[in-house]
């Protein structure tokens, strides 16, 4: 099929199938011109040259896990010496320090030793101490073991969870949705089925979640363009995912992992176009995390169908390792938006408006008051 056809599909509004999606993959460089140009006016055309952010503050409960993954540098087994989980009150200590605590993620790993009741306590210790936040916790992977564990369906999990006071969850954990893939990359991890009726289980519950992809280890094109069908066809249900975010893999392998080249600049731009002109508005949210892409990089996807950079903090999780800067002031991300001709907008992690100081100190009053 001419390429052509399938980008002015995209411009009137119809429906980009996984096909033709994988068809633009496989372009020639020269037409990808046209295909950023497209995915840009579809970007124009749903978020009006707006770019998000989040001032959000990351905090880790546990390392500590059973499973094993080849693209994770995070996890350590139970008596590793970096091994470590955090008690309640010890996550709301964290947050306390931190220079963002409007916005909460809350993320760890499959610890056997947790228990649901950990959970409840964890969300409870925070939203009694933070009653403004919005709290985004618990990866369907996550909530996937620990229901296995506690023998419960997932949907009593995220109902305790829920009164406790999460308001979102990550959709991490997704990987490549290709359960030939994932045997390789995370053999111990939950399948493509499972991460799906998690996700779609929290959507029918009133809880949003974002939807991922790890691409640059052992996938290929027909891997993505199925993975990217999943996730449109979960919105199309239930219209619970906020965002897609696009983690390029870790350059610096686990152990037992092959070597593999950290994504190129023009890959990731193509993958961000051809997944805008795909998505369309169903998913209206495509986020290029500036502390993996590297700031000045993830500006350069905001031309092809990306309009939200992540957050301003970034401390120890699963993905952002190494040299990334732990907090960045919103004024910096502001500022890199404005410079690319866009309007900045700060955001919580579910794309409403942030909570301000002002709005903050309000709320609180207001729960005081009751």
């Amino acid at each position: 099929m001419d390429p052509n056809v399938i980008l002015k599909a995209a411009i009137e509004r119809q429906e980009v199938s996984a096909i033709e999606a994988l068809m633009l993959m496989q372009q020639e460089d020269q037409v990808f011109n046209d295909i950023f140009q497209v995915a840009n006016e579809v970007n124009r055309r749903t978020n009006q040259g707006i770019v998000s952010f989040t001032h959000r503050t990351h905090v880790n409960y546990t390392n500590v896990c059973r499973a094993s993954s080849k693209h994770c540098t995070y996890f350590r087994k139970k008596g590793d010496k970096e091994a470590f989980t955090l008690q309640p009150e010890e996550v709301v200590a964290k947050i306390a320090a931190s220079p963002a605590k409007n916005d909460v993620a809350i993320q760890g790993a499959l610890n056997p030793d947790l228990s649901i009741d950990y959970f409840v306590r964890l969300v409870t210790a925070v939203r009694d101490e933070f009653p403004h936040a919005h709290i985004h916790g618990f990866s369907p992977t996550e909530i996937f073991f620990a229901s296995r564990r506690a023998r419960v369906p997932a949907r009593e999990i995220l109902a305790q969870l829920k009164e406790a006071g999460l308001d979102s969850m990550p959709g991490t954990g997704a990987d490549i949705l290709n359960d030939k893939v994932r045997k390789k990359i995370s053999p111990d991890r939950i399948r493509t089925a499972d991460w799906v009726d998690v996700v779609k289980t929290a959507h029918h519950m009133g809880i949003k979640t974002t939807g991922t992809i790890v691409v640059g280890h052992v996938e290929n094109e027909i891997h993505i363009c199925e993975h990217i069908e999943i996730l449109r066809n979960i919105q199309k249900e239930t219209g619970g995912l906020v965002e897609f975010q696009i983690i390029p893999h870790i350059p610096e392998p686990a152990p037992g992992a092959e070597p593999r080249p950290r994504m190129t600049q023009q890959q990731l731009m193509k993958l961000v176009a051809v997944c805008r002109v795909f998505f369309g508005s169903v998913i209206p949210n495509i986020q290029s995390p500036w502390s993996l892409y590297g700031l000045q990089e993830a500006v350069q996807t905001l031309s092809v169908g990306a309009n939200d950079l992540g957050g301003t903090h970034f401390p120890q999780t699963p993905y952002y390792q190494g040299n990334t800067p732990k907090y960045t002031a919103p004024e910096i991300l502001e500022k890199a938006i404005l410079k690319a001709q866009r309007r900045p907008r700060m955001r919580d992690s579910v794309y409403g408006d942030a909570v301000t100081r002002k709005a903050a100190k309000t709320r609180r009053v207001a729960v005081a008051a009751r």
